[in-house]
């Protein structure tokens, strides 16, 4: 046990200290326990691969900022997990922000909308488009999930990576310049839900 714990601590020393033949030591005696642990979060066997990839290549980036550890498996299998939750996260949003983005598109004028819809119901809907375009993206992401996903509060804030206290201080926000940007023109903030629920 104690031999293992020195041969560990002399490996992981001599990978941050810039040697390469124990980089690829690193690599060869964990890669496989890795992607065993991976599956276990994510049944994309590409998907897993391409996190331990990103890892390693972390690794090696910044292995003269790494700190000395007890467990070498330990180390890498949390710094694992971090990025495969990292990177489904990233996907999530990409989905949102594509979903987002059809929403604010599925009310972009076109030539048989003009004709069946009023100028002025037209009008309503493209200044609650840029209206909506100004927020930040956590502000867009926050009400699409609200009002069009029907996400409690705890529910975006696990989605969204950030506190429920954070995600209900973008809420107002949000809601906030939207109401001050529609009363300009006198438009209900009621629109922004009508807006969401026709999608």
């Amino acid at each position: 046990m104690q031999n293992r714990l020195n041969d560990e601590h002399l490996l992981w020393k001599s990978f941050t200290e810039g040697n390469d033949r124990a980089f690829y030591e690193l690599y060869d005696q964990y890669s496989d326990a890795l992607y065993s642990f991976g599956m276990q979060f994510c049944k994309d066997p590409g998907f897993v691969k391409d996190c331990i990839h990103d890892l390693f290549l972390d690794l090696h980036k910044y292995r003269e900022q790494l700190r000395p550890t007890d467990s070498i498996r330990f180390y890498l299998f949390r710094a694992l997990r971090r990025i495969i939750h990292k990177q489904k996260l990233n996907i999530t949003l990409l989905s949102l922000d594509h979903k987002i983005e059809q929403t604010l598109h599925a009310h972009a004028p076109g030539c048989e909308e003009t004709i069946i819809h009023s100028e002025i119901q037209q009008e309503n809907m493209d200044l609650l488009t840029n209206a909506v375009s100004q927020l930040t993206k956590v502000q867009q992401r926050a009400l699409f999930l609200k009002f069009e996903q029907d996400l409690d509060y705890a529910e975006i804030a696990s989605l969204l990576n950030i506190s429920v206290e954070s995600v209900r201080t973008n809420m107002y926000r949000a809601l906030k310049a939207l109401r001050k940007s529609l009363s300009k023109h006198r438009i209900s903030l009621n629109l922004f839900i009508q807006f969401l629920s026709t999608k």
